[in-house]
């Protein structure tokens, strides 16, 4: 797998193309505040701009282009993403990352880049069974882990979040991460899967998954390892947010700061050299 390779090429006058992580933002994203700011800390240093891009660009402007370090689909809900981007916009994220790109999927965007979604299945007015998607990871994305995390079933409240650890499969390094609405994922059997990371809880299900596709690879997540427990603490002073729950979960994050930092560090190596 080609993660970690240099751009060579240079643009039809002779220049180097501009680097850049595009970030989607358009309907059915949540608040991208927190991951803009993670992503802006760690490649802007590098020399790498960061940008947000909506589905009409992807389809018609065709910016994902070699000068494209990684592409982020984001959390939110991947039905409306579906709606934007289905039939010539997926065909376009797939042939990028077919062609060397990568792509970061957090929460929706990795229910979106698995072969099936099985969302709430238990819950009827929760349920999604959806195979329409970018088909990246030969396997399934399901969710959520609220028995499994003792919380509520998904809505947008602080009750169906959490602060989850988790261990780095190579390593036994641990981590924690904010959880809200994210899957495990069951893989296929083959070479292009590998587990990076898994939830600290019975079974050992999958939560960071890199899977090659052609080229370029993809990684997805089923947590938000974008946010840290100090810009938690902010989004609920700004929505008058008084949970003590809330407040623990944020203590806890805040505790593990660094983890998450090197986590962060960890999953945007493999594309930052690209």
């Amino acid at each position: 797998m080609e993660e970690c390779r240099k751009m060579h090429e240079t643009d039809i006058e002779g220049f180097a193309p501009k680097r850049k992580v595009l970030i989607y933002r358009d309907t059915g994203c949540a608040d991208l505040t927190m991951l803009e700011k993670c992503l802006k800390e760690y490649f802007v240093p590098q020399g790498v701009a960061v940008h947000f891009v909506s589905a009409d660009e992807i389809i018609k402007k065709n910016v994902l282009d070699r000068s494209v370090v990684a592409f982020f689909m984001p959390g939110g809900a991947s039905t409306p993403y579906r709606h934007k981007l289905e039939v010539l916009g997926n065909e376009k994220i797939r042939r990028y990352v077919y062609n060397g790109g990568f792509y970061y999927g957090i929460c929706a965007g990795a229910y979106y880049a698995c072969q099936k979604t099985i969302f709430e299945q238990e819950i009827p007015q929760s349920r999604i069974v959806s195979e329409c998607g970018l088909n990246l990871i030969a396997g399934q994305a399901v969710g959520t882990l609220y028995r499994q995390l003792n919380i509520q079933p998904y809505s947008k409240s602080i009750d169906s979040a959490a602060a989850v650890d988790l261990i780095w499969n190579d390593s036994g390094e641990k981590f924690v991460s904010h959880y809200h609405g994210g899957s495990f994922f069951t893989l296929r059997q083959n070479k292009r899967n590998k587990v990076l990371a898994y939830y600290d809880l019975e079974g050992k299900p999958p939560a960071i998954v890199l899977s090659a596709y052609g080229r370029g690879a993809a990684v997805i997540s089923g947590v938000h390892y974008e946010n840290s427990g100090a810009d938690l603490l902010k989004v609920m002073r700004l929505l008058h947010i008084d949970s003590p729950k809330g407040y623990m979960m944020a203590e806890k994050l805040q505790k593990n700061e660094s983890q998450r930092q090197n986590l962060v560090a960890k999953l945007l190596s493999f594309c930052a050299q690209r």
